[in-house]
Protein backbone atom coordinates (compact mmCIF):
# COMPACT_ATOMS: atom_id res chain seq x y z
CA UNK A 1 0.00 0.00 0.00
CA UNK A 2 1.41 3.39 -1.06
CA UNK A 3 0.93 6.28 1.38
CA UNK A 4 2.33 9.77 1.90
CA UNK A 5 3.59 10.51 5.42
CA UNK A 6 1.43 13.29 6.93
CA UNK A 7 4.41 14.75 8.80
CA UNK A 8 7.21 14.83 6.22
CA UNK A 9 5.42 14.02 2.90
CA UNK A 10 7.67 11.03 2.13
CA UNK A 11 5.88 8.64 -0.25
CA UNK A 12 6.46 5.00 0.67
CA UNK A 13 5.03 1.52 0.40
CA UNK A 14 3.83 -0.06 3.65
CA UNK A 15 4.50 -3.76 4.21
CA UNK A 16 1.73 -6.19 5.04
CA UNK A 17 1.61 -6.48 8.85
CA UNK A 18 -0.82 -9.42 9.12
CA UNK A 19 -2.24 -8.27 12.44
CA UNK A 20 1.07 -7.71 14.24
CA UNK A 21 3.75 -5.02 14.46
CA UNK A 22 3.83 -1.45 13.20
CA UNK A 23 5.19 0.55 10.28
CA UNK A 24 7.16 3.77 10.72
CA UNK A 25 8.09 6.43 8.21
CA UNK A 26 11.64 5.88 7.02
CA UNK A 27 12.40 9.60 7.16
CA UNK A 28 10.73 11.10 10.27
CA UNK A 29 9.76 8.04 12.34
CA UNK A 30 6.00 8.77 12.28
CA UNK A 31 3.97 5.64 13.05
CA UNK A 32 2.02 5.10 9.82
CA UNK A 33 0.31 1.87 10.83
CA UNK A 34 0.02 -0.06 14.09
CA UNK A 35 -1.66 -3.46 13.92
CA UNK A 36 -0.86 -5.00 17.31
CA UNK A 37 -3.98 -5.07 19.47
CA UNK A 38 -6.06 -3.32 16.81
CA UNK A 39 -9.39 -4.64 15.59
CA UNK A 40 -12.28 -3.09 13.68
CA UNK A 41 -14.78 -5.23 15.60
CA UNK A 42 -13.30 -4.24 18.98
CA UNK A 43 -13.25 -0.56 18.01
CA UNK A 44 -16.87 -0.78 16.84
CA UNK A 45 -17.98 -2.48 20.08
CA UNK A 46 -16.17 0.10 22.25
CA UNK A 47 -17.47 3.02 20.18
CA UNK A 48 -21.05 1.77 20.33
CA UNK A 49 -20.77 1.17 24.07
CA UNK A 50 -19.40 4.69 24.57
CA UNK A 51 -22.22 6.22 22.54
CA UNK A 52 -24.93 4.34 24.46
CA UNK A 53 -23.41 5.08 27.89
CA UNK A 54 -23.33 8.80 27.10
CA UNK A 55 -27.12 8.95 27.48
CA UNK A 56 -27.34 7.85 31.16
CA UNK A 57 -24.08 9.69 31.90
CA UNK A 58 -25.74 12.95 30.86
CA UNK A 59 -29.28 12.31 32.08
CA UNK A 60 -28.61 10.91 35.56
CA UNK A 61 -27.21 12.75 38.62
CA UNK A 62 -23.45 13.00 38.52
CA UNK A 63 -22.30 14.08 42.00
CA UNK A 64 -24.20 14.90 45.21
CA UNK A 65 -23.04 17.06 48.15
CA UNK A 66 -24.78 17.63 51.52
CA UNK A 67 -24.28 20.45 54.02
CA UNK A 68 -26.42 21.03 57.12
CA UNK A 69 -29.31 19.08 55.63
CA UNK A 70 -29.16 20.85 52.25
CA UNK A 71 -28.26 18.74 49.21
CA UNK A 72 -26.86 19.82 45.87
CA UNK A 73 -26.64 17.51 42.89
CA UNK A 74 -25.01 18.09 39.54
CA UNK A 75 -25.19 16.70 36.03
CA UNK A 76 -22.50 16.71 33.34
CA UNK A 77 -23.93 19.89 31.88
CA UNK A 78 -24.46 21.67 35.22
CA UNK A 79 -21.07 23.40 35.22
CA UNK A 80 -21.65 24.92 31.77
CA UNK A 81 -25.15 26.02 32.78
CA UNK A 82 -23.82 27.83 35.88
CA UNK A 83 -21.17 29.53 33.73
CA UNK A 84 -23.90 30.78 31.42
CA UNK A 85 -25.86 32.11 34.42
CA UNK A 86 -22.78 34.04 35.53
CA UNK A 87 -22.51 35.58 32.03
CA UNK A 88 -19.41 33.56 31.09
CA UNK A 89 -21.09 32.62 27.80
CA UNK A 90 -18.00 31.65 25.79
CA UNK A 91 -16.55 29.67 28.69
CA UNK A 92 -19.79 27.75 29.24
CA UNK A 93 -20.30 27.12 25.52
CA UNK A 94 -16.85 25.58 25.02
CA UNK A 95 -17.20 23.42 28.15
CA UNK A 96 -20.63 22.24 27.00
CA UNK A 97 -19.28 21.43 23.53
CA UNK A 98 -16.19 19.53 24.69
CA UNK A 99 -17.79 17.62 27.57
CA UNK A 100 -21.35 16.99 26.35
CA UNK A 101 -22.11 17.70 22.68
CA UNK A 102 -19.00 16.64 20.76
CA UNK A 103 -18.65 13.20 22.44
CA UNK A 104 -22.15 12.36 21.14
CA UNK A 105 -21.23 13.57 17.65
CA UNK A 106 -17.79 11.91 17.61
CA UNK A 107 -18.87 8.45 18.72
CA UNK A 108 -22.13 8.60 16.77
CA UNK A 109 -20.24 9.25 13.53
CA UNK A 110 -17.55 6.70 14.35
CA UNK A 111 -20.12 4.01 15.17
CA UNK A 112 -22.00 4.71 11.94
CA UNK A 113 -18.85 4.49 9.80
CA UNK A 114 -17.44 1.35 11.46
CA UNK A 115 -20.87 -0.30 11.53
CA UNK A 116 -21.35 0.29 7.80
CA UNK A 117 -17.93 -1.23 7.06
CA UNK A 118 -18.70 -4.21 9.28
CA UNK A 119 -21.87 -4.81 7.25
CA UNK A 120 -19.84 -4.76 4.06
CA UNK A 121 -21.08 -1.39 2.82
CA UNK A 122 -18.87 0.83 0.67
CA UNK A 123 -21.12 3.87 0.38
CA UNK A 124 -19.66 7.28 -0.53
CA UNK A 125 -20.67 8.82 2.83
CA UNK A 126 -18.47 6.49 4.92
CA UNK A 127 -15.17 8.22 4.07
CA UNK A 128 -16.27 11.77 5.00
CA UNK A 129 -18.05 10.45 8.10
CA UNK A 130 -14.95 8.66 9.38
CA UNK A 131 -12.84 11.73 8.59
CA UNK A 132 -15.13 13.95 10.66
CA UNK A 133 -15.10 11.45 13.51
CA UNK A 134 -11.29 11.43 13.51
CA UNK A 135 -11.12 15.22 13.44
CA UNK A 136 -13.41 15.40 16.48
CA UNK A 137 -11.19 13.01 18.44
CA UNK A 138 -9.15 16.05 19.51
CA UNK A 139 -12.20 17.93 20.83
CA UNK A 140 -14.44 15.22 22.32
CA UNK A 141 -13.01 14.82 25.83
CA UNK A 142 -14.79 12.36 28.13
CA UNK A 143 -11.39 11.02 29.23
CA UNK A 144 -10.01 14.48 30.02
CA UNK A 145 -13.27 15.41 31.75
CA UNK A 146 -12.96 12.33 33.98
CA UNK A 147 -9.55 13.50 35.20
CA UNK A 148 -11.04 16.92 35.87
CA UNK A 149 -13.79 15.19 37.85
CA UNK A 150 -11.24 13.33 39.96
CA UNK A 151 -9.49 16.59 40.87
CA UNK A 152 -12.78 18.42 41.42
CA UNK A 153 -13.97 15.55 43.62
CA UNK A 154 -10.77 15.80 45.65
CA UNK A 155 -11.15 19.57 46.13
CA UNK A 156 -14.71 19.17 47.41
CA UNK A 157 -14.38 15.90 49.31
CA UNK A 158 -11.77 17.20 51.76
CA UNK A 159 -14.36 19.81 52.90
CA UNK A 160 -17.77 18.17 52.41
CA UNK A 161 -19.12 14.63 52.00
CA UNK A 162 -19.51 13.82 48.28
CA UNK A 163 -21.45 10.95 46.77
CA UNK A 164 -20.91 9.68 43.23
CA UNK A 165 -24.25 9.38 41.47
CA UNK A 166 -25.21 6.88 38.75
CA UNK A 167 -24.28 9.42 36.08
CA UNK A 168 -20.77 9.58 37.54
CA UNK A 169 -20.32 5.81 37.33
CA UNK A 170 -21.55 5.91 33.74
CA UNK A 171 -19.03 8.65 32.96
CA UNK A 172 -16.23 6.41 34.25
CA UNK A 173 -17.40 3.74 31.83
CA UNK A 174 -17.63 6.29 29.01
CA UNK A 175 -14.07 7.51 29.59
CA UNK A 176 -12.62 4.00 29.78
CA UNK A 177 -14.44 2.86 26.65
CA UNK A 178 -13.39 6.03 24.81
CA UNK A 179 -9.73 5.29 25.57
CA UNK A 180 -10.19 1.65 24.54
CA UNK A 181 -11.76 2.82 21.28
CA UNK A 182 -8.70 4.90 20.49
CA UNK A 183 -6.41 2.01 21.41
CA UNK A 184 -8.32 -0.57 19.32
CA UNK A 185 -8.93 1.56 16.23
CA UNK A 186 -6.70 0.64 13.30
CA UNK A 187 -6.99 3.86 11.32
CA UNK A 188 -5.03 2.58 8.33
CA UNK A 189 -7.12 -0.58 8.07
CA UNK A 190 -10.31 1.50 8.14
CA UNK A 191 -9.14 3.71 5.29
CA UNK A 192 -8.06 0.63 3.37
CA UNK A 193 -11.50 -0.90 3.90
CA UNK A 194 -13.22 2.29 2.70
CA UNK A 195 -11.22 2.34 -0.55
CA UNK A 196 -8.01 0.61 -1.57
CA UNK A 197 -5.24 3.01 -2.67
CA UNK A 198 -4.40 3.05 -6.36
CA UNK A 199 -1.05 1.97 -7.74
CA UNK A 200 1.79 4.54 -7.79
CA UNK A 201 1.25 7.49 -10.13
CA UNK A 202 3.80 8.62 -12.66
CA UNK A 203 5.18 12.10 -12.23
CA UNK A 204 4.78 14.49 -9.26
CA UNK A 205 2.40 13.44 -6.50
CA UNK A 206 0.72 14.98 -3.45
CA UNK A 207 -0.72 13.34 -0.36
CA UNK A 208 -4.07 13.90 1.31
CA UNK A 209 -3.44 15.31 4.78
CA UNK A 210 -6.47 13.47 6.22
CA UNK A 211 -6.24 9.89 4.88
CA UNK A 212 -2.68 9.94 3.40
CA UNK A 213 -3.90 8.88 -0.05
CA UNK A 214 -1.32 9.57 -2.79
CA UNK A 215 -2.72 11.51 -5.76
CA UNK A 216 -1.28 13.14 -8.90
CA UNK A 217 -0.05 16.67 -8.25
CA UNK A 218 -2.42 17.93 -10.93
CA UNK A 219 -5.36 17.22 -8.59
CA UNK A 220 -4.30 19.87 -6.08
CA UNK A 221 -7.29 21.92 -4.97
CA UNK A 222 -9.74 19.11 -5.70
CA UNK A 223 -11.35 16.84 -3.12
CA UNK A 224 -9.84 13.53 -2.11
CA UNK A 225 -11.82 10.68 -3.72
CA UNK A 226 -11.67 8.66 -0.50
CA UNK A 227 -12.33 11.11 2.37
CA UNK A 228 -13.62 14.13 0.38
CA UNK A 229 -11.22 16.55 2.09
CA UNK A 230 -9.64 19.35 0.00
CA UNK A 231 -6.21 18.23 -1.20
CA UNK A 232 -3.35 20.72 -1.05
CA UNK A 233 0.35 20.24 -1.46
CA UNK A 234 0.65 22.05 1.87
CA UNK A 235 -2.01 23.47 4.16
CA UNK A 236 -2.99 27.05 3.14
CA UNK A 237 -1.47 29.78 5.35
CA UNK A 238 0.09 27.05 7.50
CA UNK A 239 2.45 29.50 9.23
CA UNK A 240 0.64 32.83 9.24
CA UNK A 241 -2.61 31.64 10.85
CA UNK A 242 -1.09 29.50 13.63
CA UNK A 243 1.49 32.21 14.33
CA UNK A 244 -1.31 34.72 14.94
CA UNK A 245 -2.96 32.27 17.35
CA UNK A 246 0.30 31.66 19.22
CA UNK A 247 0.88 35.41 19.61
CA UNK A 248 -2.62 35.70 21.09
CA UNK A 249 -1.75 32.79 23.40
CA UNK A 250 1.34 34.62 24.66
CA UNK A 251 -0.80 37.68 25.46
CA UNK A 252 -3.44 35.68 27.32
CA UNK A 253 -1.07 33.37 29.25
CA UNK A 254 -0.08 35.92 31.98
CA UNK A 255 -3.74 36.96 32.37
CA UNK A 256 -4.71 33.32 32.89
CA UNK A 257 -2.11 32.91 35.63
CA UNK A 258 -2.53 36.26 37.43
CA UNK A 259 -6.32 36.53 37.53
CA UNK A 260 -8.34 34.03 39.62
CA UNK A 261 -9.73 30.92 37.98
CA UNK A 262 -12.54 30.89 40.53
CA UNK A 263 -13.69 32.86 43.57
CA UNK A 264 -15.02 31.27 46.74
CA UNK A 265 -17.37 33.32 48.93
CA UNK A 266 -17.44 32.19 52.56
CA UNK A 267 -19.97 34.08 54.67
CA UNK A 268 -19.86 36.80 52.02
CA UNK A 269 -16.07 37.19 52.06
CA UNK A 270 -14.40 36.61 48.66
CA UNK A 271 -11.40 34.27 48.38
CA UNK A 272 -9.96 34.35 44.84
CA UNK A 273 -8.14 31.21 43.68
CA UNK A 274 -5.55 31.37 40.90
CA UNK A 275 -3.99 28.34 39.21
CA UNK A 276 -1.08 28.50 41.64
CA UNK A 277 -3.46 28.79 44.60
CA UNK A 278 -5.31 25.70 43.37
CA UNK A 279 -2.06 23.75 43.25
CA UNK A 280 -1.12 24.85 46.77
CA UNK A 281 -4.62 23.99 48.02
CA UNK A 282 -4.26 20.43 46.74
CA UNK A 283 -0.81 20.19 48.33
CA UNK A 284 -2.24 21.44 51.64
CA UNK A 285 -4.90 18.72 51.45
CA UNK A 286 -2.20 16.10 50.92
CA UNK A 287 -3.30 15.43 47.31
CA UNK A 288 0.20 15.60 45.87
CA UNK A 289 -0.43 13.58 42.66
CA UNK A 290 -3.44 15.77 41.79
CA UNK A 291 -1.40 18.92 42.49
CA UNK A 292 1.31 17.63 40.14
CA UNK A 293 -1.28 16.98 37.43
CA UNK A 294 -2.75 20.50 37.71
CA UNK A 295 0.71 22.12 37.71
CA UNK A 296 1.77 20.13 34.64
CA UNK A 297 -1.49 20.53 32.69
CA UNK A 298 -2.22 24.17 33.57
CA UNK A 299 1.19 25.82 33.87
CA UNK A 300 3.91 23.68 32.27
CA UNK A 301 2.13 22.28 29.19
CA UNK A 302 0.61 25.57 27.91
CA UNK A 303 3.99 27.32 28.16
CA UNK A 304 5.76 24.34 26.55
CA UNK A 305 3.27 24.44 23.67
CA UNK A 306 3.82 28.18 23.12
CA UNK A 307 7.61 27.86 23.20
CA UNK A 308 7.63 24.68 21.11
CA UNK A 309 5.42 26.14 18.37
CA UNK A 310 7.57 29.28 18.32
CA UNK A 311 10.65 27.13 17.73
CA UNK A 312 8.91 25.40 14.82
CA UNK A 313 7.95 28.75 13.25
CA UNK A 314 11.51 30.03 13.56
CA UNK A 315 12.82 26.81 12.03
CA UNK A 316 10.58 27.22 8.98
CA UNK A 317 11.41 30.91 8.67
CA UNK A 318 15.19 30.31 8.79
CA UNK A 319 14.94 27.14 6.66
CA UNK A 320 16.84 25.17 9.26
CA UNK A 321 17.79 21.60 8.40
CA UNK A 322 18.97 20.69 11.89
CA UNK A 323 17.21 18.16 14.13
CA UNK A 324 14.26 17.72 11.77
CA UNK A 325 13.23 14.39 13.26
CA UNK A 326 13.35 15.87 16.76
CA UNK A 327 11.27 18.89 15.70
CA UNK A 328 8.71 16.63 14.06
CA UNK A 329 8.43 14.56 17.24
CA UNK A 330 8.00 17.74 19.28
CA UNK A 331 5.18 18.79 16.95
CA UNK A 332 3.45 15.42 17.39
CA UNK A 333 3.79 15.73 21.17
CA UNK A 334 2.35 19.27 21.16
CA UNK A 335 -0.58 18.19 18.97
CA UNK A 336 -1.38 15.19 21.15
CA UNK A 337 -0.89 16.66 24.64
CA UNK A 338 -2.75 19.95 24.11
CA UNK A 339 -6.22 18.65 24.96
CA UNK A 340 -5.13 17.63 28.49
CA UNK A 341 -4.70 21.25 29.54
CA UNK A 342 -8.51 21.41 29.78
CA UNK A 343 -8.34 19.52 33.09
CA UNK A 344 -8.31 22.69 35.20
CA UNK A 345 -11.35 24.15 33.41
CA UNK A 346 -13.22 20.87 33.80
CA UNK A 347 -12.30 20.86 37.50
CA UNK A 348 -14.07 24.21 37.90
CA UNK A 349 -17.07 22.92 35.93
CA UNK A 350 -17.33 19.98 38.35
CA UNK A 351 -17.25 21.76 41.73
CA UNK A 352 -18.95 25.00 40.61
CA UNK A 353 -22.57 23.66 40.80
CA UNK A 354 -21.84 21.69 43.98
CA UNK A 355 -20.54 24.60 46.07
CA UNK A 356 -23.72 26.68 46.06
CA UNK A 357 -24.79 26.94 49.73
CA UNK A 358 -25.52 30.64 50.01
CA UNK A 359 -24.83 32.48 52.30
CA UNK A 360 -22.41 29.95 53.87
CA UNK A 361 -20.33 29.23 50.79
CA UNK A 362 -20.69 29.87 47.07
CA UNK A 363 -18.23 29.56 44.18
CA UNK A 364 -18.12 31.53 40.93
CA UNK A 365 -15.85 31.37 37.90
CA UNK A 366 -13.09 34.00 37.80
CA UNK A 367 -11.63 36.20 35.09
CA UNK A 368 -8.64 33.92 34.60
CA UNK A 369 -10.79 30.97 33.51
CA UNK A 370 -11.83 32.27 30.06
CA UNK A 371 -8.30 33.58 29.41
CA UNK A 372 -6.82 30.20 30.30
CA UNK A 373 -9.36 28.31 28.20
CA UNK A 374 -8.61 30.53 25.21
CA UNK A 375 -4.88 29.79 25.59
CA UNK A 376 -5.68 26.08 25.46
CA UNK A 377 -8.09 26.34 22.52
CA UNK A 378 -5.89 28.71 20.50
CA UNK A 379 -2.82 26.48 20.87
CA UNK A 380 -4.88 23.43 19.89
CA UNK A 381 -6.07 25.19 16.74
CA UNK A 382 -2.53 26.41 16.03
CA UNK A 383 -1.04 22.92 16.15
CA UNK A 384 -3.73 21.61 13.78
CA UNK A 385 -3.31 24.50 11.33
CA UNK A 386 0.48 24.17 11.25
CA UNK A 387 1.89 21.85 8.58
CA UNK A 388 4.99 19.95 9.81
CA UNK A 389 5.89 19.13 6.20
CA UNK A 390 7.04 22.75 5.89
CA UNK A 391 9.97 21.89 8.17
CA UNK A 392 11.24 19.39 5.63
CA UNK A 393 10.43 21.67 2.67
CA UNK A 394 12.44 24.51 4.15
CA UNK A 395 15.43 22.25 4.69
CA UNK A 396 15.20 20.96 1.10
CA UNK A 397 15.07 24.50 -0.29
CA UNK A 398 18.16 25.42 1.72
CA UNK A 399 20.00 22.36 0.42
Amino acid sequence: MIVACPDCAAVQRLPELNGDGRSECWRCGCVLERATGRSLDAALACSLGTFLLLFPANLMPFLLVSLLGATRQSFLSSGAVYMWREQWVLLGTIVMAEAVVLPFVRFGLLTAALGALRLGRRDAWIGPTFRRAEQLDLWAMPDVFLFGCVIGYGRVAHRLPVTIGPGGWCLIGVALLAMLTRAALDRRAVWRAIAEPAEPHEGPTIGCAECDLVLPAAREGERCPRCRAPVWRRKPFAVMRPLALIVAGYLLYPIANVFPMSTSYRLGMPHPITIYDGVMELIGAGLYPLAAIIFTASIAIPMAKLVGMTWLFLSVEHRSSRALVRKTRIYRFIDEIGRWSNIDIFTIAVFLPLMQFSPLVTVTAGGGAPAFLMVVVLTMFASRMFDPRLLWDAAERQA
